[in-house]
């Protein structure tokens, strides 16, 4: 049991799909208080507006964390990856540019994570809707 829920929908021939209590439960275990309400999941670059050319960012100077600031880090992209995974698709762009700094995370990548948190914890919990159609496949093969 993974703990999705499903409900029909029959009448419009829709199916939702969630998972109840898991963002307060994951929340609980990473021992996280909100500490600003967030829009965003992941911090954006600034934009110049006017300016011939955008710049990439330059490599973090930050210092590197621990042996467990990195486990924690981890921790939370896996557990978030399978929310992401089942129900909402909108976390898997911030998971992966946050973990593919978690082999060798920095102070930034701990402040990402902690901005991911907070995203997380003011959100509503995903719901991800079905419909059915109408559409029929057509398949043609040159084989």
């Amino acid at each position: 049991y993974i703990g999705i829920t499903i409900d029909w929908d029959y009448k419009r021939r829709q199916v939702h799909l969630s998972i109840p209590g898991y963002v307060k439960k994951a929340l609980k275990q990473f021992n996280h208080t909100v500490r600003k309400k967030q829009d965003q999941p992941y911090p954006s670059e600034t934009i110049i507006y006017g300016a011939k050319k955008q710049y990439a960012k330059q490599p973090s100077t930050a210092k590197l964390l621990d042996k467990d600031g990195k486990k924690f880090i981890q921790q939370v992209c896996g557990k978030f990856l399978f929310l992401g995974r089942a129900v909402d698709s909108t976390l898997l762009c911030p998971i992966s540019a946050i973990a593919s700094q978690s082999a060798t995370p920095t102070e930034e990548t701990m402040e990402q994570t902690m901005q991911f948190l907070d995203y997380i914890a003011t959100q509503e919990e995903a719901v991800i809707t079905y419909s059915a159609s109408d559409m029929k496949l057509a398949v043609h093969s040159d084989a």
